[in-house]
């Protein structure tokens, strides 16, 4: 019974600062699934979580090799660390409020892990919204160079790729000041409850001005996620129209195009229909939890019965979305493919078969020479 994201309220808090409402009104279905789901949440999500962290960082190493240095690939590998970054501090959340304790207000709770919630809330948030424009960046990217061809080599150069990977870094952090004054943590006993420990609660700023968490719940539900998922399916259509009506003229003009060219424009669609997947799947993910928190901005009884209990439901489609990538890649680009191949199975390969050589020629005294045919590939 807690979670992650709201669009930049923490489901987790969310759920926290709803636990006495519920002992209050009972459990409804809505939280009677909530805390149903949260019993297997913690395990479902470590396992989600540790394959994401490894990917991320397979796809760092991947795509950070000299020969795949791109303007996209660029993008990319900033999209990879921030899901990096996201998938970490959310493993040692869930593994603590999961399957460690749970988020109740009686399990005694230090102030050092109610610190850690509030601190992971922000960070978590700052990060999955650098990754949301990161993907609307490469949205953007790739329609200036699938439907404007000519001049897209120039206007989506390496350097450009850099500035807008500095400015979304800078801009996320600066608009996610306004979500860091949301709660605060107590100590239960300084609030005349009876019970040891602490707890998360919100602000006094949002005690006394309601209308503060309002705003931020319509300007990070519509602004930083309805809004670029709107933009992400405007631009994916555009991309899909464009190859689908280049793909008719290619197949007159098949008969005078030479083999190479072929391959080349067939690498290209592949790695568009790849970052348009990746873009598509994105939008499936976060487009929910914009609306939810949209309407959650307008009802209080939506956001506490509603949105609160699938708080990590909504998290789950997070961190898959945060981990999908690798798996698409792989799917979808050969080049990805040749390079991880190259990376990690050739070379290992190689270094087992040169062990077992050294290991040959001291146990059995034999100088073993090389063949001139023999070839290694050796990044």
């Amino acid at each position: 019974m807690t979670t992650m994201v709201l669009p930049l309220v923490n489901a987790t808090v969310m759920s926290i600062l709803n636990t006495t409402i519920e002992k209050q009104d009972g459990l409804t279905s809505m939280s009677l699934f909530s805390r149903r789901y949260g019993e297997v949440h913690g395990y479902v999500s470590n396992i989600v979580c540790i394959f994401g962290v490894i990917s991320n960082i397979l796809n760092v190493i991947v795509l950070t090799r000299r020969h795949m240095i791109t303007p996209t690939n660029c993008i990319l590998t900033a999209l990879a660390i921030a899901d990096f970054l996201t998938m970490l501090t959310y493993l040692v959340y869930a593994t603590y409020f999961y399957i460690y304790k749970q988020p109740q207000i009686e399990r005694n709770h230090s102030q050092g892990w109610m610190y850690f919630v509030v601190v992971h809330n922000h960070f978590i948030i700052t990060c999955h919204n650098m990754a949301m424009w990161f993907t609307v960046s490469l949205a953007v990217f790739r329609y200036i160079f699938v439907c404007h061809h000519v001049i897209g080599n120039r206007l989506c150069s390496l350097q450009r790729a850099i500035l807008t990977i500095t400015i979304i870094v800078i801009a996320t952090i600066i608009v996610c000041i306004p979500n860091y004054f949301l709660y605060r943590v107590i100590k239960l006993s300084d609030e005349g409850i009876n019970m040891s420990g602490y707890w998360i609660v919100d602000s006094h700023l949002v005690a006394q001005h309601n209308f503060y968490k309002v705003s931020i719940f319509w300007f990070f539900g519509v602004i930083m996620k309805v809004a670029p998922c709107i933009l992400l399916t405007l631009l994916s259509s555009m991309i899909i129209l464009t190859m689908h009506q280049a793909s008719k003229r290619r197949v007159r003009l098949l008969q005078q195009t030479r083999s190479s060219d072929h391959d080349v424009n067939h690498e290209h669609n592949r790695t568009t229909w790849m970052l348009v997947s990746v873009v598509l799947f994105f939008v499936i993910t976060e487009m929910p939890q914009g609306i939810l928190a949209m309407v959650s901005g307008l009802n209080q009884y939506f956001f506490v019965e509603v949105y609160g209990n699938l708080g990590d439901v909504m998290d789950l489609l997070v961190l898959l979305n945060s981990a999908v990538n690798f798996v698409l890649y792989c799917i979808m680009s050969q080049q990805f493919r040749d390079t991880f191949k190259n990376l990690f199975v050739i070379n290992f390969r190689c270094r087992h078969t040169q062990y077992g050589k050294v290991n040959g020629h001291h146990h059995n005294g034999v100088h073993h020479h090389k063949s001139n045919n023999t070839e290694v590939t050796m990044l």
